[in-house]
């Protein structure tokens, strides 16, 4: 009966030994001299933190999310009552933790996990396709305050594998991660104290071939094929009329096929833009010619060819400085 009961109580230690770690509870696995209670006795203790980035993924703008398998690395003095626990402040959800190891090295504690984890992120998609974002991630220790914990200015590591370079087939890796630490608290509460905060942060560069190939370019053809009309008889209203429409809706299902992965947002994107001088110019090049048709129709043919001959070269000149105008803006607006 006694063996039964150890073997039950045992049980029921583990189980609640591993429902701490899945829920996240604070844990140290190590050296006694790095794994103490945390105590709160008002000495600052310098922690240097790192990240090194071993994947990126589903770069997602529409749940404002992308995914990464990252080593997260403390390094500490030894001290009574004192265990850090770096937290990512800006995870969505954890998939995974492996390798949680705490060592004492040349006199300090490292602890290394790798965590594979989705992370919220702020995308400015005002350039869309020719746009770059900043991925960051932010720690912090909601168990100290800055009065007791201080990260230092110089993290422990900070860089990618060089798999990572290879495995982003929608993005490229624009600028190596810097590192940067402050301390905060939270404004809306009255007497609320500081915690430090580090962050990682980086810069990703979108694949424009993509685009270009897949959309841009045979948008540019749709609205070539649309200025066909000023070479066709004014007398003839139902062929252009026809290549109008089918131009126009033929541009409505590229946007479509475009912007599915984009989220809804308040602000035009350099596409959007591209999009509504194509709409512009296609319907005005419709506009044109059902008016030549209608000159012609009245006994003014000559008029209306002179027109049609007119519009030949000003309307691609006028899409190609709606165009950069567009771009420009993009560009310069205020991100």
């Amino acid at each position: 009966m006694r063996a039964r009961i150890v073997v039950v109580t045992c049980l029921l230690l583990l189980a609640f030994h591993a429902q701490g770690r899945a829920d996240g509870t604070r844990t140290c696995e190590g050296p006694p001299e790095c794994c103490v209670p945390a105590v709160s006795h008002g000495a600052k203790h310098p922690v240097a933190v790192g990240i090194v980035i071993m994947g990126i993924s589903n770069i997602n703008e529409r749940t404002a999310t992308w995914d990464a398998d990252y080593y997260l690395y403390e390094e500490w003095t030894p001290a009574p009552g004192f265990t850090p626990q770096t937290e990512v402040v800006n995870e969505v959800t954890r998939q995974s933790t492996a390798g949680d190891e705490v060592d004492l090295r040349d006199g300090k504690c490292l602890r290394s996990r790798r965590i594979h984890s989705s992370l919220g992120a702020e995308y400015n998609l005002r350039r869309f396709p020719f746009d770059t974002q900043e991925l960051v991630l932010e720690l912090s220790d909601n168990e100290f305050t800055s009065a007791e914990l201080a990260y230092e200015d110089k993290p422990y590591a900070t860089g990618f594998d060089e798999r990572v370079r290879r495995m982003m087939s929608n993005w490229k890796l624009y600028t190596e991660p810097t590192y940067a630490h402050r301390s905060s608290a939270f404004t809306w509460e009255r007497g609320a104290p500081a915690y430090d905060y580090a962050t990682v942060k980086f810069t990703v560069r979108r694949h424009v071939t993509f685009h270009l190939f897949k959309f841009f370019l045979p948008l540019l053809v749709i609205v070539a094929l649309a200025f066909s009309v000023f070479w066709i008889d004014p007398d003839d209203l139902g062929a252009p009329a026809g290549i109008g429409v089918t131009c126009l809706l033929a541009a409505i299902a590229f946007q479509f096929a475009e912007q599915s992965s984009l989220p809804e947002i308040s602000y035009l994107t350099l596409a959007d833009r591209v999009y509504v001088v194509c709409y512009l110019a296609i319907g005005s090049a419709l506009v044109e010619t059902i008016w030549t048709n209608n000159l012609a129709r009245r006994g003014q043919r000559e008029r209306a060819v002179r027109i049609d001959r007119r519009c030949r070269a000003l309307f691609p000149a006028a899409v190609i400085l709606a165009l950069c105008a567009s771009t420009i803006r993009a560009f310069t607006e205020v991100l």
